[in-house]
């Protein structure tokens, strides 16, 4: 799957309230500890998807903390929302999560299934709050408030073979990997919150 950060301009966009790009930091579940802080480096970017439809979303962790980047749809408001089901079946797949091994396989139909962290992930409760924070400069900006559960298990890929048109060299059989299936496994569920404001774009404001 792939995003439309080009199609669709920002504004044509129905999910408004939620687009931007966000400063945060890491909280655990309790919002008791905290892991990461802020750093101008630590950003979350929210846009629309390609359907640019009401309350779907892409959810990208720039930096790469979790790493997290997946499609949502929400129930509510960009001032108050939830994930429509936490059914692990029914969620989308972390992209970064699904990426295929290392190694190239050497023959068609070759499985391998291996463990992976964060394949899939829901928003328990979610705030997108207007001129609700305020900026290193002292200027009023959005907030955001995103509590989130990781889900994690094994990830299974199967072989097959390239097209000749795309292969490095047409005169040799090539083999890549593709996503088969994931398989979740709830001992290993993660949450946390994530709390920050939107980025104003101006320098003075920067972590």
């Amino acid at each position: 799957m792939s995003s439309c950060k080009e199609d669709v301009e920002i504004w044509d966009s129905n999910t408004l309230g939620y687009s931007g790009t966000y400063f945060w930091q890491l909280y655990s579940e309790n919002g008791e500890d905290l892991y990461t802080d802020y750093d101008n480096d630590v950003q979350l970017m929210i846009y629309n998807t390609a359907a640019n439809a009401e309350n779907e979303v892409w959810i990208e962790d720039l930096d790469g903390q979790f790493p997290l980047k997946s499609k949502f749809s929400f129930t509510g408001n960009s001032e108050s929302f939830t994930s429509k089901t936490t059914d692990f079946a029914s969620l989308e797949n972390n992209v970064s999560a699904i990426e295929v091994p290392g190694a190239d396989p050497t023959a068609l139909n070759e499985a391998t299934t291996e463990d992976r962290e964060y394949i899939r992930a829901y928003v328990l409760d979610g705030k997108i709050l207007p001129s609700a924070a305020t900026t290193i400069s002292g200027s009023a900006v959005d907030s955001i408030y995103i509590k989130l559960t990781l889900l994690s298990g094994t990830v299974s890929f199967k072989s097959y073979s390239v097209p000749v048109d795309k292969r490095k060299d047409p005169e040799v059989e090539q083999f890549e990997w593709k996503y088969e299936s994931a398989t979740y496994d709830n001992t290993l569920d993660e949450s946390y919150i994530i709390s920050g404001h939107r980025k104003t774009g101006f320098p003075e404001d920067d972590h």
